[in-house]
Protein backbone atom coordinates (compact mmCIF):
# COMPACT_ATOMS: atom_id res chain seq x y z
CA UNK A 1 0.00 0.00 0.00
CA UNK A 2 3.21 2.42 0.37
CA UNK A 3 3.08 5.58 -2.32
CA UNK A 4 4.64 8.57 -2.82
CA UNK A 5 4.43 11.27 -5.38
CA UNK A 6 6.35 15.02 -6.09
CA UNK A 7 4.94 17.59 -7.92
CA UNK A 8 6.77 20.73 -9.67
CA UNK A 9 4.64 23.65 -10.40
CA UNK A 10 5.42 26.86 -12.20
CA UNK A 11 2.50 29.94 -12.09
CA UNK A 12 1.78 33.83 -12.76
CA UNK A 13 -0.86 34.80 -10.65
CA UNK A 14 -2.08 38.60 -10.22
CA UNK A 15 -1.58 40.32 -6.50
CA UNK A 16 -3.82 37.85 -4.41
CA UNK A 17 -4.35 40.93 -2.05
CA UNK A 18 -6.87 42.58 -4.56
CA UNK A 19 -10.20 42.30 -5.14
CA UNK A 20 -10.33 40.88 -8.92
CA UNK A 21 -7.53 38.09 -9.40
CA UNK A 22 -6.45 35.64 -12.12
CA UNK A 23 -3.22 33.08 -12.86
CA UNK A 24 -1.95 30.45 -14.81
CA UNK A 25 -0.20 27.39 -13.73
CA UNK A 26 1.79 24.48 -14.73
CA UNK A 27 2.75 21.43 -12.62
CA UNK A 28 4.40 17.90 -13.64
CA UNK A 29 3.37 15.11 -10.88
CA UNK A 30 5.14 12.12 -11.08
CA UNK A 31 3.59 9.16 -9.38
CA UNK A 32 5.57 6.33 -7.01
CA UNK A 33 4.27 2.61 -6.12
CA UNK A 34 5.70 -0.29 -4.88
CA UNK A 35 7.31 -2.74 -6.30
CA UNK A 36 9.14 -5.61 -4.83
CA UNK A 37 10.88 -3.96 -1.96
CA UNK A 38 11.11 -0.15 -3.26
CA UNK A 39 8.81 2.40 -4.85
CA UNK A 40 9.38 2.56 -8.55
CA UNK A 41 7.98 4.92 -11.35
CA UNK A 42 4.24 4.23 -11.82
CA UNK A 43 2.98 7.38 -14.27
CA UNK A 44 3.71 10.76 -14.55
CA UNK A 45 0.72 13.76 -15.65
CA UNK A 46 1.06 17.55 -16.86
CA UNK A 47 -1.56 19.79 -15.51
CA UNK A 48 -2.78 23.17 -17.37
CA UNK A 49 -4.57 25.26 -15.11
CA UNK A 50 -6.26 28.63 -15.53
CA UNK A 51 -8.56 30.50 -12.71
CA UNK A 52 -10.15 33.97 -12.18
CA UNK A 53 -12.14 35.55 -9.42
CA UNK A 54 -14.19 38.81 -10.48
CA UNK A 55 -15.51 40.42 -6.77
CA UNK A 56 -17.62 43.13 -8.65
CA UNK A 57 -18.39 44.85 -5.32
CA UNK A 58 -19.21 43.20 -2.11
CA UNK A 59 -22.76 41.47 -2.82
CA UNK A 60 -21.36 39.65 -5.98
CA UNK A 61 -18.32 37.30 -7.28
CA UNK A 62 -17.51 35.07 -9.91
CA UNK A 63 -15.38 32.59 -9.39
CA UNK A 64 -13.70 30.06 -12.73
CA UNK A 65 -11.46 27.41 -12.38
CA UNK A 66 -10.38 24.55 -15.39
CA UNK A 67 -7.54 22.44 -15.81
CA UNK A 68 -6.46 20.18 -18.43
CA UNK A 69 -4.18 17.07 -17.63
CA UNK A 70 -2.20 14.41 -19.78
CA UNK A 71 -1.46 11.42 -18.28
CA UNK A 72 1.25 8.95 -19.12
CA UNK A 73 1.99 5.89 -17.90
CA UNK A 74 5.55 4.48 -17.49
CA UNK A 75 4.87 1.22 -15.94
CA UNK A 76 1.49 -0.59 -16.15
CA UNK A 77 2.18 -3.61 -14.01
CA UNK A 78 2.03 -1.09 -11.24
CA UNK A 79 -0.04 2.06 -12.10
CA UNK A 80 -3.58 2.20 -10.74
CA UNK A 81 -4.46 4.08 -13.98
CA UNK A 82 -4.81 4.18 -17.84
CA UNK A 83 -2.84 6.32 -20.21
CA UNK A 84 -5.46 9.88 -20.36
CA UNK A 85 -6.46 12.96 -21.41
CA UNK A 86 -8.96 14.87 -18.87
CA UNK A 87 -10.94 18.22 -18.31
CA UNK A 88 -12.25 19.81 -15.59
CA UNK A 89 -14.32 23.03 -15.76
CA UNK A 90 -15.43 24.73 -12.60
CA UNK A 91 -17.92 27.68 -11.77
CA UNK A 92 -19.59 29.65 -8.94
CA UNK A 93 -21.32 32.41 -8.65
CA UNK A 94 -22.76 34.36 -5.51
CA UNK A 95 -24.85 37.47 -4.76
CA UNK A 96 -26.83 39.62 -2.37
CA UNK A 97 -29.05 41.74 -3.85
CA UNK A 98 -31.99 43.96 -2.90
CA UNK A 99 -30.55 44.35 0.80
CA UNK A 100 -30.01 41.07 1.69
CA UNK A 101 -33.86 40.35 -0.13
CA UNK A 102 -32.33 37.79 -2.32
CA UNK A 103 -29.33 35.56 -1.15
CA UNK A 104 -28.53 32.97 -3.66
CA UNK A 105 -25.33 30.96 -4.91
CA UNK A 106 -24.97 28.73 -8.38
CA UNK A 107 -22.07 25.71 -8.77
CA UNK A 108 -21.83 24.31 -12.03
CA UNK A 109 -18.53 21.48 -12.99
CA UNK A 110 -18.29 19.60 -15.88
CA UNK A 111 -15.38 17.01 -16.41
CA UNK A 112 -13.91 14.11 -17.48
CA UNK A 113 -11.24 11.17 -16.09
CA UNK A 114 -11.29 7.65 -14.72
CA UNK A 115 -13.59 6.27 -12.79
CA UNK A 116 -12.79 2.99 -11.02
CA UNK A 117 -15.13 0.27 -10.77
CA UNK A 118 -16.01 -0.53 -7.42
CA UNK A 119 -17.82 -2.92 -4.56
CA UNK A 120 -18.71 -2.79 -1.37
CA UNK A 121 -18.59 -4.85 1.67
CA UNK A 122 -19.95 -4.65 5.24
CA UNK A 123 -17.31 -4.23 7.80
CA UNK A 124 -18.37 -4.89 11.82
CA UNK A 125 -17.13 -1.87 14.28
CA UNK A 126 -18.00 -1.46 17.89
CA UNK A 127 -21.57 -1.04 18.65
CA UNK A 128 -23.27 2.44 18.00
CA UNK A 129 -19.85 3.45 15.74
CA UNK A 130 -21.76 2.24 12.49
CA UNK A 131 -24.46 2.99 10.48
CA UNK A 132 -26.25 -0.20 9.66
CA UNK A 133 -27.84 -3.51 11.38
CA UNK A 134 -27.35 -6.83 9.85
CA UNK A 135 -30.42 -9.21 10.10
CA UNK A 136 -30.17 -12.74 9.12
CA UNK A 137 -33.13 -13.60 6.80
CA UNK A 138 -32.24 -16.99 5.74
CA UNK A 139 -31.00 -17.93 9.15
CA UNK A 140 -27.54 -19.35 7.86
CA UNK A 141 -25.51 -17.46 10.15
CA UNK A 142 -23.33 -16.13 7.28
CA UNK A 143 -24.31 -12.09 6.57
CA UNK A 144 -24.79 -11.11 3.12
CA UNK A 145 -25.53 -8.24 1.37
CA UNK A 146 -29.01 -8.42 0.92
CA UNK A 147 -29.26 -8.86 4.63
CA UNK A 148 -27.75 -5.24 5.95
CA UNK A 149 -30.46 -2.23 6.75
CA UNK A 150 -29.87 1.05 7.80
CA UNK A 151 -30.00 0.78 11.67
CA UNK A 152 -32.69 2.94 13.94
CA UNK A 153 -30.83 2.21 17.30
CA UNK A 154 -27.96 3.42 18.60
CA UNK A 155 -26.71 -0.30 19.85
CA UNK A 156 -27.40 -1.86 16.34
CA UNK A 157 -25.24 0.39 14.49
CA UNK A 158 -22.68 -2.23 14.30
CA UNK A 159 -21.90 -2.15 10.38
CA UNK A 160 -19.98 -0.14 8.15
CA UNK A 161 -20.09 0.56 4.45
CA UNK A 162 -16.59 -0.21 2.73
CA UNK A 163 -16.10 0.72 -0.80
CA UNK A 164 -13.54 -1.41 -2.37
CA UNK A 165 -11.64 0.35 -5.65
CA UNK A 166 -11.25 -2.54 -7.90
CA UNK A 167 -8.26 -1.95 -10.35
CA UNK A 168 -9.93 -1.81 -13.49
CA UNK A 169 -10.90 1.74 -14.71
CA UNK A 170 -13.23 3.54 -17.23
CA UNK A 171 -13.32 6.64 -19.08
CA UNK A 172 -16.08 8.62 -17.39
CA UNK A 173 -17.65 12.05 -17.69
CA UNK A 174 -19.27 13.48 -14.61
CA UNK A 175 -21.24 17.32 -14.00
CA UNK A 176 -22.09 18.45 -10.95
CA UNK A 177 -24.68 21.59 -10.60
CA UNK A 178 -26.11 23.31 -7.39
CA UNK A 179 -28.22 26.29 -6.51
CA UNK A 180 -29.53 27.97 -3.38
CA UNK A 181 -31.85 30.93 -3.26
CA UNK A 182 -33.00 32.76 0.19
CA UNK A 183 -36.02 35.23 -0.69
CA UNK A 184 -36.68 37.25 2.31
CA UNK A 185 -39.36 40.20 1.36
CA UNK A 186 -39.14 42.30 4.44
CA UNK A 187 -36.09 43.33 3.45
CA UNK A 188 -37.62 45.82 0.95
CA UNK A 189 -41.06 45.72 2.25
CA UNK A 190 -42.19 49.15 4.33
CA UNK A 191 -42.51 48.47 7.68
CA UNK A 192 -45.32 51.31 7.76
CA UNK A 193 -47.08 49.55 5.32
CA UNK A 194 -50.98 48.32 6.77
CA UNK A 195 -52.38 46.10 4.01
CA UNK A 196 -53.01 42.89 4.99
CA UNK A 197 -51.41 41.10 1.96
CA UNK A 198 -47.76 43.09 2.78
CA UNK A 199 -48.02 42.71 6.19
CA UNK A 200 -48.28 38.71 5.53
CA UNK A 201 -45.23 38.83 2.86
CA UNK A 202 -43.14 40.75 5.18
CA UNK A 203 -43.42 37.80 7.70
CA UNK A 204 -42.92 35.22 5.31
CA UNK A 205 -39.51 33.71 3.67
CA UNK A 206 -38.60 31.47 1.64
CA UNK A 207 -35.31 28.94 1.03
CA UNK A 208 -34.60 26.51 -2.50
CA UNK A 209 -31.93 24.54 -3.26
CA UNK A 210 -31.35 21.74 -5.65
CA UNK A 211 -27.77 19.69 -6.10
CA UNK A 212 -27.79 17.21 -9.31
CA UNK A 213 -24.65 14.81 -9.90
CA UNK A 214 -24.22 12.86 -12.40
CA UNK A 215 -21.04 10.63 -13.67
CA UNK A 216 -21.68 8.14 -16.46
CA UNK A 217 -19.69 6.52 -19.35
CA UNK A 218 -17.81 8.43 -21.78
CA UNK A 219 -18.85 8.48 -25.15
CA UNK A 220 -16.36 10.90 -26.44
CA UNK A 221 -19.26 13.58 -25.20
CA UNK A 222 -19.24 16.14 -22.56
CA UNK A 223 -22.09 16.12 -19.92
CA UNK A 224 -23.48 19.67 -20.11
CA UNK A 225 -27.41 19.43 -19.44
CA UNK A 226 -28.47 18.98 -15.56
CA UNK A 227 -31.63 18.34 -16.40
CA UNK A 228 -31.42 15.95 -19.61
CA UNK A 229 -33.42 12.36 -18.09
CA UNK A 230 -32.29 10.33 -20.98
CA UNK A 231 -29.53 8.67 -19.31
CA UNK A 232 -29.16 5.39 -20.37
CA UNK A 233 -28.62 2.71 -17.68
CA UNK A 234 -25.70 0.87 -19.38
CA UNK A 235 -24.11 3.96 -19.74
CA UNK A 236 -24.71 5.13 -15.96
CA UNK A 237 -22.13 5.32 -12.73
CA UNK A 238 -23.93 7.26 -10.25
CA UNK A 239 -27.16 10.03 -10.25
CA UNK A 240 -28.11 11.52 -7.17
CA UNK A 241 -30.71 14.56 -7.25
CA UNK A 242 -31.64 16.52 -4.00
CA UNK A 243 -34.33 19.14 -4.31
CA UNK A 244 -35.86 21.11 -1.46
CA UNK A 245 -38.06 23.85 -1.28
CA UNK A 246 -39.21 25.54 2.39
CA UNK A 247 -41.62 28.35 3.33
CA UNK A 248 -41.82 30.16 6.29
CA UNK A 249 -43.79 32.44 8.24
CA UNK A 250 -43.48 33.80 11.24
CA UNK A 251 -40.16 32.09 11.41
CA UNK A 252 -38.63 34.22 14.37
CA UNK A 253 -41.56 34.44 16.07
CA UNK A 254 -41.92 32.76 19.53
CA UNK A 255 -45.49 33.72 19.38
CA UNK A 256 -47.22 31.63 16.08
CA UNK A 257 -45.24 30.66 13.13
CA UNK A 258 -45.59 27.31 10.62
CA UNK A 259 -43.31 25.52 7.78
CA UNK A 260 -44.04 23.71 4.53
CA UNK A 261 -41.33 21.73 3.24
CA UNK A 262 -40.65 20.12 0.39
CA UNK A 263 -37.66 17.41 -0.09
CA UNK A 264 -36.77 14.82 -2.69
CA UNK A 265 -33.93 12.64 -2.69
CA UNK A 266 -33.00 10.43 -5.54
CA UNK A 267 -29.91 8.00 -5.75
CA UNK A 268 -28.86 5.56 -8.86
CA UNK A 269 -25.87 3.62 -8.70
CA UNK A 270 -24.12 0.97 -10.39
CA UNK A 271 -23.05 -1.99 -7.83
CA UNK A 272 -21.06 -5.05 -9.03
CA UNK A 273 -24.46 -7.18 -8.36
CA UNK A 274 -26.37 -4.60 -10.83
CA UNK A 275 -28.20 -0.97 -10.16
CA UNK A 276 -29.45 -0.03 -7.10
CA UNK A 277 -32.20 2.87 -6.70
CA UNK A 278 -33.30 4.85 -3.88
CA UNK A 279 -35.89 7.53 -3.52
CA UNK A 280 -36.91 9.69 -0.51
CA UNK A 281 -39.66 12.04 -1.04
CA UNK A 282 -40.73 13.98 2.04
CA UNK A 283 -43.93 16.71 2.51
CA UNK A 284 -44.14 17.92 6.29
CA UNK A 285 -46.00 20.95 7.51
CA UNK A 286 -45.07 21.92 11.07
CA UNK A 287 -47.49 24.63 12.96
CA UNK A 288 -46.63 25.93 16.55
CA UNK A 289 -48.52 28.29 18.68
CA UNK A 290 -47.46 29.75 21.59
CA UNK A 291 -50.76 29.33 24.57
CA UNK A 292 -48.50 31.72 27.60
CA UNK A 293 -45.22 32.61 27.08
CA UNK A 294 -43.90 29.32 29.00
CA UNK A 295 -46.35 26.94 27.02
CA UNK A 296 -45.95 26.00 23.24
CA UNK A 297 -48.04 23.72 21.18
CA UNK A 298 -46.56 21.56 17.93
CA UNK A 299 -48.55 19.88 15.51
CA UNK A 300 -46.51 18.24 12.26
CA UNK A 301 -47.85 16.14 9.44
CA UNK A 302 -45.82 14.41 7.21
CA UNK A 303 -46.49 12.36 4.08
CA UNK A 304 -42.70 10.47 3.37
CA UNK A 305 -42.55 8.29 -0.01
CA UNK A 306 -39.84 5.75 0.23
CA UNK A 307 -38.91 3.81 -2.66
CA UNK A 308 -36.01 1.20 -2.46
CA UNK A 309 -35.43 -0.88 -6.74
CA UNK A 310 -32.65 -3.62 -7.05
CA UNK A 311 -32.77 -5.09 -10.51
CA UNK A 312 -30.11 -7.71 -9.22
CA UNK A 313 -32.37 -11.17 -8.80
CA UNK A 314 -30.96 -11.43 -5.04
CA UNK A 315 -31.94 -8.42 -4.00
CA UNK A 316 -35.27 -8.31 -5.73
CA UNK A 317 -36.40 -9.20 -2.20
CA UNK A 318 -35.76 -6.26 -1.08
CA UNK A 319 -37.80 -3.75 -3.59
CA UNK A 320 -40.20 -1.66 -1.87
CA UNK A 321 -42.56 1.62 -2.42
CA UNK A 322 -43.86 2.63 0.99
CA UNK A 323 -46.14 5.67 1.89
CA UNK A 324 -46.59 7.08 5.31
CA UNK A 325 -48.50 9.53 6.73
CA UNK A 326 -47.66 11.01 9.76
CA UNK A 327 -49.79 13.12 12.54
CA UNK A 328 -47.64 14.33 15.66
CA UNK A 329 -49.10 16.54 18.14
CA UNK A 330 -47.36 17.91 21.83
CA UNK A 331 -47.54 20.82 23.61
CA UNK A 332 -44.11 22.17 25.40
CA UNK A 333 -43.78 23.69 29.10
CA UNK A 334 -40.69 25.59 30.11
CA UNK A 335 -40.01 26.56 33.58
CA UNK A 336 -37.25 29.89 33.48
CA UNK A 337 -33.93 27.82 31.93
CA UNK A 338 -34.49 24.95 34.57
CA UNK A 339 -36.88 22.40 32.95
CA UNK A 340 -38.24 21.69 29.89
CA UNK A 341 -41.09 18.91 29.79
CA UNK A 342 -42.51 17.81 26.27
CA UNK A 343 -45.12 15.45 26.08
CA UNK A 344 -47.23 14.05 22.30
CA UNK A 345 -48.71 11.47 20.67
CA UNK A 346 -47.82 10.32 17.15
CA UNK A 347 -49.52 8.73 14.53
CA UNK A 348 -48.36 6.89 11.54
CA UNK A 349 -49.71 5.02 8.62
CA UNK A 350 -47.84 2.97 6.57
CA UNK A 351 -48.20 1.04 4.11
CA UNK A 352 -46.15 -1.14 0.89
CA UNK A 353 -47.73 -0.02 -2.10
CA UNK A 354 -46.52 -3.08 -4.04
CA UNK A 355 -45.91 -6.96 -4.11
CA UNK A 356 -47.47 -8.05 -0.50
CA UNK A 357 -48.83 -4.82 0.48
CA UNK A 358 -47.86 -5.40 4.11
CA UNK A 359 -49.39 -2.57 6.48
CA UNK A 360 -48.91 -1.48 9.76
CA UNK A 361 -50.40 1.60 12.02
CA UNK A 362 -48.66 2.89 14.89
CA UNK A 363 -49.63 4.49 18.33
CA UNK A 364 -47.47 6.45 20.35
CA UNK A 365 -47.26 8.25 23.42
CA UNK A 366 -43.98 10.17 24.40
CA UNK A 367 -42.55 12.20 27.02
CA UNK A 368 -39.53 14.25 26.92
CA UNK A 369 -38.01 15.98 30.57
CA UNK A 370 -34.79 18.33 30.34
CA UNK A 371 -33.39 19.53 33.51
CA UNK A 372 -30.88 22.08 33.63
CA UNK A 373 -28.59 22.23 37.23
CA UNK A 374 -26.41 24.06 38.60
CA UNK A 375 -22.38 23.82 38.06
CA UNK A 376 -23.23 23.05 34.36
CA UNK A 377 -24.86 19.27 34.81
CA UNK A 378 -28.05 18.14 32.73
CA UNK A 379 -30.51 15.63 33.15
CA UNK A 380 -32.36 14.34 30.32
CA UNK A 381 -35.34 11.35 30.56
CA UNK A 382 -37.30 10.34 27.64
CA UNK A 383 -40.24 7.63 27.69
CA UNK A 384 -42.00 6.89 24.49
CA UNK A 385 -44.89 3.65 24.32
CA UNK A 386 -45.82 1.93 20.59
CA UNK A 387 -47.99 0.14 20.09
CA UNK A 388 -48.16 -1.50 15.80
CA UNK A 389 -50.56 -3.09 14.55
CA UNK A 390 -48.68 -5.12 11.72
CA UNK A 391 -50.72 -6.41 9.01
CA UNK A 392 -49.13 -8.65 6.62
CA UNK A 393 -47.97 -12.62 5.53
CA UNK A 394 -45.92 -14.73 8.35
CA UNK A 395 -42.78 -13.65 8.54
CA UNK A 396 -42.88 -10.83 6.71
CA UNK A 397 -41.45 -8.70 9.96
CA UNK A 398 -38.62 -10.31 8.72
CA UNK A 399 -37.70 -8.37 5.65
CA UNK A 400 -36.40 -5.20 4.89
CA UNK A 401 -39.91 -3.78 4.17
CA UNK A 402 -40.61 -4.98 7.48
CA UNK A 403 -37.63 -3.23 9.01
CA UNK A 404 -38.62 -0.24 7.65
CA UNK A 405 -42.76 -0.47 8.65
CA UNK A 406 -41.86 -1.40 11.93
CA UNK A 407 -39.11 1.31 12.32
CA UNK A 408 -36.89 -1.68 14.00
CA UNK A 409 -39.85 -2.66 16.54
CA UNK A 410 -42.10 -5.53 16.46
CA UNK A 411 -45.37 -6.05 16.33
CA UNK A 412 -47.41 -4.89 19.45
CA UNK A 413 -46.69 -2.78 22.64
CA UNK A 414 -43.15 -1.40 22.64
CA UNK A 415 -41.92 0.35 25.54
CA UNK A 416 -38.34 2.90 25.00
CA UNK A 417 -36.64 4.61 27.73
CA UNK A 418 -33.56 7.08 27.36
CA UNK A 419 -31.34 8.98 30.26
CA UNK A 420 -29.22 10.97 29.88
CA UNK A 421 -26.50 12.93 32.44
CA UNK A 422 -24.00 15.49 31.26
CA UNK A 423 -21.68 17.27 33.41
CA UNK A 424 -19.08 19.99 32.38
CA UNK A 425 -15.83 19.58 34.25
CA UNK A 426 -13.33 21.82 34.47
CA UNK A 427 -14.58 24.14 32.47
CA UNK A 428 -13.95 23.04 29.22
CA UNK A 429 -14.53 18.80 30.08
CA UNK A 430 -17.73 17.04 29.65
CA UNK A 431 -18.53 13.72 31.03
CA UNK A 432 -21.80 12.19 30.03
CA UNK A 433 -23.80 9.02 30.79
CA UNK A 434 -26.04 7.97 28.99
CA UNK A 435 -28.43 4.76 28.93
CA UNK A 436 -31.59 3.41 26.56
CA UNK A 437 -34.05 0.46 27.45
CA UNK A 438 -36.05 -1.12 24.67
CA UNK A 439 -38.76 -3.77 24.65
CA UNK A 440 -39.92 -4.92 21.85
CA UNK A 441 -42.87 -6.49 21.09
CA UNK A 442 -42.54 -9.93 23.36
CA UNK A 443 -38.76 -10.25 22.59
CA UNK A 444 -36.62 -9.35 25.55
CA UNK A 445 -35.64 -5.98 27.51
CA UNK A 446 -32.60 -4.77 25.71
CA UNK A 447 -30.68 -2.83 28.04
CA UNK A 448 -27.51 -0.39 26.89
CA UNK A 449 -25.24 1.33 28.65
CA UNK A 450 -22.48 4.34 27.35
CA UNK A 451 -20.42 6.66 28.83
CA UNK A 452 -18.25 9.46 27.07
CA UNK A 453 -15.52 12.10 27.72
CA UNK A 454 -15.40 15.27 25.60
CA UNK A 455 -12.85 18.06 25.69
CA UNK A 456 -14.31 21.57 23.98
CA UNK A 457 -12.09 23.85 22.91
Amino acid sequence: QSFAFNVFEFFIKSNPAKANNYGVSFNKRNDFLAKGNSLKAADKSDNYSAFASIKADENNQFVFTGTYRLLKIIDNTISRQKADNSVLGRAEYFTNKFNGFLNASILYEVGSGQEQKREFTYVEVPAGQGLYTWIDYNNDGVPQLNEFEDAVFQDQKKYVRIFTPGNQYVKANFLQFNYSVDLDPKAILKSSSNKALLKILKQSSTSSSLQIGKKQLSNNNFLFNPFQKSVVDTSLITLSTLLSNSYFYNRTSSVFGFEVTHVKNITKSILTYGFESRSIQNLSTRIRASIKKNLITNLSVKQVRNVLATQAAKFENRNYNVLQNIVEPSITYTYKSNIRATVGYNFANKKNTIDSLEKANSNAAFADIKYNILSGSSLNFKFTYNSINFKAYNGAQNTSVGYLLLDGLLPGKNYLINVEFTKRLAGNIEISLQYEGRKPGIAPLVNIGRASLRALF
